[in-house]
């Protein structure tokens, strides 16, 4: 099980780092991000809109820096449950209320949130408890060198898949 946890913490982070990092490449990309995440935020008292996307960013990136510490991948893994729950829940009351919201989720503008992104954050979820488990389970004996391979080719496969979903799923579409 160390190797399957290899590549969940592999998986989960390079999203996140990836993700954080579309959104601060530039002044354009965050500002982008802010108003998506403006408009997909639910109403929370207790938490002013205008804290939501730093809240987002500095989560996703202490979920990286967690998950590349062996020692510490389980509390990045509740972060990562956390940020992914809560997107979740935000994309699935923005496509139950039928409103053409893009997530920005990478930092770039993309099509209107909708299944596919629930079904990419149910995946993702579902890696980041699994991960959790197995961070707090899993003893850290030496891996082999050719088994940790096939978990970090697995980890970072699964993570350029995720990474360009959207860009895969248009190949597919018909012409219009």
């Amino acid at each position: 099980m160390e190797y399957v946890l290899v590549c969940c913490r592999l998986l989960i982070g390079v999203v996140f780092v990836f993700s954080a990092a579309g959104k601060l490449r530039g002044r354009d990309a965050y500002a982008s991000f802010r108003a998506a995440a403006g408009e997909l935020a639910p109403r929370v008292p207790l938490l002013p809109r205008r804290l939501v996307p730093p809240a987002v960013v500095a989560g996703e990136l202490a979920a990286a820096v967690l998950l590349a510490v062996p020692a510490a991948a389980g509390a990045g893994f509740a972060i990562a449950v956390v940020l992914l729950a809560a997107f979740t829940v935000a994309i699935a009351a923005a496509v139950r209320s039928r409103r053409r919201v893009s997530c920005n989720c990478f930092g770039s503008p993309s099509a209107p949130v909708g299944p596919a992104q629930l079904v990419r954050n149910g995946i993702l979820l579902t890696v980041s408890l699994a991960g959790t488990v197995l961070a707090f389970t899993t003893a850290s004996p030496e891996l082999e060198p050719a088994g940790a391979a096939v978990a970090v080719v697995t980890g970072l496969t699964g993570a350029g898949l995720v990474l360009l979903a959207e860009e895969i799923a248009e190949l597919f579409r018909p012409l219009a």
